[in-house]
């Protein structure tokens, strides 16, 4: 098992960035575009340090604060199999025709006579 990573900031280069409101943009544009292009140079530029990250390894802790290892995952019992019907369907002693095997009474039913074998 790999060891456990940590992100490190790291200070990027600096970046000269214009210093406007959105809104006010937005609004110029959406009233007057000329206003918003002028309104957007004439803002003036501040340096902006962007910080970056970087995975580093973590330091190896003693072994009285390592955390247990993740559960693992186990798939969900499998559904039990369906009742087995029977191989020959019974004929019904009243009217000699074929009943029908109702798994949820686990019976058979014959539809002639409207009655459980």
């Amino acid at each position: 098992m790999g060891t456990p990573m940590q992100t490190q900031m790291v200070a990027g280069p600096v970046v000269y960035k214009r210093k406007y409101a959105l809104w006010v943009l937005v609004v110029l544009i959406i009233i007057c575009w000329p206003a918003a292009i002028i309104y957007y140079f004439t803002r003036e530029k501040v340096p902006v340090q962007e910080m970056q990250t970087y995975a580093t390894p973590a330091p190896a802790q003693p072994m009285a604060y390592q955390s247990s290892p993740p559960p693992s995952y186990s798939p969900p019992p499998a559904a039990a199999p369906p009742a087995a019907t029977p191989a020959a369907a019974p004929n019904c002693p009243r009217c000699g025709k074929p009943a029908t095997f109702v798994p949820q009474y686990g019976r058979h039913y014959c539809y002639t006579c409207q009655q459980y074998v």
